[in-house]
């Protein structure tokens, strides 16, 4: 009997070690899972800040942009225009080619003309925070914390924590210049801009756009 129960004491205590060792392992797993996450938290919000440095080291911005639409279905579509941008918050994109569309920003509203209609579409900026180009004329936390920012040499990639309509979008640089620009629709749709002609300025009356008075208003600053 006692030599019985010595070896039901020395297996309850083998199985104690295992465990306490068993314990050990799962908070050794826990502490390591604990600092990779940091160390890639650390690593996205370097690149973030590497983004908004070569982004916000200057305050204007001029170019002319030639365009690639890819739908997901298939078919592609280009157009041509101009952009430019001032900070804080002044943005203005005038495609020319195929059909003048205009989107850009005034006070706190982004609007979308389109001439051929005739109509005007308001948005508030907080809403439009959701499209990244808005990216590139704010400096709002609120709207950067909207993405996760990873670097990959001289492209950053933007990815949406909670998609909309946009999914994320790349950022490319030659040198400190923004070279390009590729955003990735939810629906699959891809949009390819490459930008030429850059200036560090912007012209007089570059965001100044004359809407006719019969113009049709679609106000979507109430919308979610």
């Amino acid at each position: 009997m006692a030599q019985a129960q010595r070896l039901i004491d020395e297996h309850k205590a083998g199985m104690s070690a295992c465990a306490r060792l068993a314990g050990r392992l799962a908070r050794k797993a826990l502490i390591a899972a604990a600092i990779a996450a940091s160390l890639s938290a650390c690593a996205l919000a370097d690149d973030a800040a590497s983004l908004k440095d070569k982004i916000f080291a200057f305050d204007e911005l001029s170019a002319d942009f030639s365009a690639t639409t890819q739908k997901a279905g298939g078919g592609v579509q280009s157009s041509s225009g101009t952009i430019a941008l001032k900070r804080p918050g002044s943005l203005m994109m005038h495609t020319v080619k195929p059909d003048e569309l205009m989107l850009f920003t005034k006070g706190d509203e982004v609007c979308y003309y389109d001439p051929f209609v005739n109509q005007l579409t308001i948005f508030s900026k907080s809403q439009s925070y959701s499209s990244p180009f808005m990216l590139l004329a704010t400096k709002d936390e609120k709207a950067w914390g909207a993405y996760d920012v990873k670097r990959d040499g001289g492209t950053w990639t933007l990815k949406a924590k909670h998609p909309k309509d946009v999914k994320s979008m790349e950022i490319s640089f030659d040198g400190s210049a923004i070279k390009s620009l590729k955003l990735h629709m939810k629906d699959g749709t891809t949009s390819s801009y490459e930008l030429s002609s850059l200036k560090p300025s912007v012209a007089k009356g570059a965001f100044d756009v004359e809407i006719p008075s019969d113009a049709e208003i679609d106000d979507e600053r109430g919308a979610d």
